[in-house]
């Protein structure tokens, strides 16, 4: 069942309609969906599809030529030995039928086969203004892809790249049909879980309970997603047992260099080098106050809600979900924490919701910036979950995870912290789970300025 991804698809069929030579990268991180959204894409459409390999130029060339000549693209009596002649009856072709070639993994032909984009760039020349043709680079991560195909002053087919799509989690609604069945929360659980990625969703079961789904997930020896950050950072890391030090210490609260280093046991200076590099590869994020750009009082976060709950609560127990011991950690030792993880998805989910009301015009005002704010440390810190500002409009935010309605005391508080704001125009937004008393629901009646909204409601 292919699920969401409306815009991009939208994207992929105007370029498609052009009928006309149009080429698009798309990437994304590791088992994001990249291949899911081409094969729905590629439905009832002529189309070459070609998964690069990690492999010599004469390797990808023989599969290249084997594989399009199976899906019915090249002419099984050709005896190709080149590039020039894979890619002369190719582009042939193309000026006769509307296709679509996708190349897959791209990142591996970077390297291993630059002489496929310079021959590539050859035929688009020669045939640019009679190609039907549309050419899908896709592979992850962006960076690389970057590097060699637009960033590079020479790169041969940077001119003839129409449009970028970067694949990122699917938000909590268009991830909805993957959590059908579930209670409000035991989806906010899940959809944190899983860091709203449509693969991991997929192991979903709307017939067994949130424990049951999550110990399906991680805490078998032979679960999906049991051993998956490590092995997605022994794709590009060398050293995995430094990151996973750090990444566990950022996960379990340790959020300033000094912090991470002192958890880390390690030098400052020597913890900065990895922390740049997961920063670079978008592991991690830094936060800092909204409105405010230096660093020396930002944190840094893991950016992936699935990294978040599996250095929190897989990653520690390792050896006694080996053991067969997964459900009774689960039960002893994970679900009576889970509400602190949920309350952290939570805030996730209320910022985009604010994107979601600002697109169909209906936030409490049409906000440019948006993010956390905080000042000052310990007793004297003030905070909130989010700021938005439009012009001179100001629109501060909490997000309060709690069993009971908000009352008026929590409100008047969200109020109160106007006061550290010179704004002529303030709007105050209060995101609760359970709801709020019938005493807030009447202040925010009689006052156009503040806004409640429950999560039941969030649609």
């Amino acid at each position: 069942m292919f699920v969401g991804r409306t815009e991009e698809l939208g994207r992929l069929e105007k370029l498609y309609a052009a009928n006309a030579l149009q080429m698009v990268i798309v990437s994304g991180e590791y088992k994001i969906g990249k291949t899911a959204l081409l094969q729905e894409f590629l439905q009832k459409k002529a189309a070459a599809y070609f998964v690069a390999r990690n492999a010599l130029s004469t390797v990808n060339l023989a599969a290249f030529c084997l594989e399009l000549k199976e899906q019915g693209i090249l002419d099984s009596k050709n005896d190709l030995h080149s590039w020039d002649n894979a890619f002369a009856a190719l582009f042939f072709r193309a000026t006769q039928q509307q296709l679509v070639l996708i190349i897959d993994d791209v990142q591996y032909l970077l390297d291993a086969a630059p002489e496929f984009f310079v021959v590539f760039e050859r035929y688009v020349k020669k045939y640019k203004k009679q190609l039907r043709l549309l050419v899908i680079l896709a592979g992850a991560p962006l960076s690389d892809i970057e590097k060699a195909l637009l960033k590079k002053q020479d790169a041969p087919l940077k001119k003839y790249i129409s449009d970028v799509l970067v694949l990122s989690s699917m938000d909590y609604w268009e991830a909805a049909p993957f959590l059908t069945g579930f209670t409000e929360e035991e989806k906010l659980c899940l959809y944190g879980a899983t860091g709203g990625n449509p693969h991991y969703m997929s192991y979903l079961d709307a017939g067994l309970s949130l424990k049951d789904n999550l110990k399906k997930l991680f805490f078998e020896p032979s679960a999906p997603l049991y051993k998956e950050p490590v092995q997605l950072l022994k794709i590009d890391l060398r050293e995995p047992a430094t990151y996973n030090t750090i990444l566990c210490s950022v996960a379990c609260g340790a959020g300033r260099l000094n912090e991470i280093a002192a958890a880390a046991d390690m030098e400052c200076n020597k913890v900065s080098k990895y922390l740049n590099v997961l920063l670079v590869m978008g592991v991690l994020r830094r936060v800092v106050p909204a409105f405010n750009t230096t660093n020396k009082i930002s944190y840094y976060a893991l950016s992936n809600e699935m990294f978040v709950f599996w250095y929190q609560f897989v990653f520690p127990y390792m050896s006694s979900i080996a053991i067969g011991r997964g459900n009774q950690v689960l039960r002893n030792n994970i679900m009576p924490r889970l509400d602190l993880f949920a309350a952290y998805v939570f805030k996730k989910i209320c910022l985009q919701y604010c994107s979601k009301l600002k697109k169909r015009r209906d936030f409490m005002c049409e906000f440019e910036q948006i993010g956390p704010w905080w000042q000052g440390n310990g007793k004297n810190k003030a905070a909130l979950d989010f700021i938005a500002l439009a012009g001179d409009t100001l629109c501060l935010m909490d997000c309060i995870w709690s069993n009971k309605k908000v009352d008026v005391s929590a409100l008047k508080e969200l109020l109160a912290k106007g006061e550290y704001f010179s704004a002529d125009n303030k709007r105050f937004l209060c995101f609760s789970k359970k709801g709020f008393t019938d005493e807030c629901m009447d202040i925010s009646a009689k006052d156009p300025h503040i806004r409640l909204i429950s999560l039941k409601y969030m649609k």
